[in-house]
């Protein structure tokens, strides 16, 4: 027992001594040098530590985003729709979940001169400049058998993920913005009837 005390006291004391230095600046014997000296990696910088040798990750699917502002927590949310003719059809049943208010239908109407107007018109109609240099660009009227009965569900999927020739829009407009954008949609809908 007493070997094994020693043995112990002769560790200690060394272990002490190899961490003492006569430089004072000197922080001795490093016992994990990648705890002192950590690599910093760029953040879209190369790193071979990752398969694919780069350092940004995406998250891990199906994970949300931590939302502290309540009005904007359905942007975090992942949108449940496929971009398939089956997804199509299935947002079909999906609700306006922005209530109805002028204040909402003016927001709508702001984003719809940004992104739409230049495609759409300003009421709606398909008479927009892009129309008028593309015939190919030209859309159907809101208010013509194809469009007017569309459900708010549909008009959300085709902003989401586009349709025909329309781009998708899901990076540029968020949720919330895309539902408002439904409301003023709806209302050039009935407008035209």
């Amino acid at each position: 027992m007493k070997k094994y005390i020693s043995l112990g006291l002769f560790a200690s004391a060394a272990f002490i001594m190899s961490s003492c230095s006569k430089d004072p600046q000197s922080p001795g014997y490093e016992f994990m040098p990648d705890m002192y000296r950590a690599v910093g990696y760029e953040g879209y910088g190369p790193n071979k530590n990752y398969e694919d040798g780069t350092n940004a990750r995406t998250p891990v699917d199906g994970t949300i985003p931590f939302q502290t502002n309540r009005d904007n927590i359905m942007n975090v949310f992942p949108y449940p729709h496929p971009n398939t003719p089956e997804g199509y059809e299935a947002s079909a049943l999906m609700k306006n979940p922005i209530p109805f208010s002028e204040a909402v239908l003016a927001e709508g109407k702001t984003i719809y001169t940004n992104f739409c107007v230049h495609c759409h018109g300003a009421n709606g109609q398909g008479d927009g400049g892009a129309g008028k240099k593309q015939a190919i660009l030209i859309p159907p009227a809101y208010n013509s058998d194809q469009l007017k009965d569309l459900p708010e569900g549909k008009i959300f999927h085709s902003i989401t993920w586009g349709k025909n020739a329309m781009g998708a829009h899901q990076y540029q407009i968020s949720k919330v913005d895309r539902w408002k954008l439904v409301h003023y949609v709806q209302s050039l809908q009935k407008a035209g009837s």
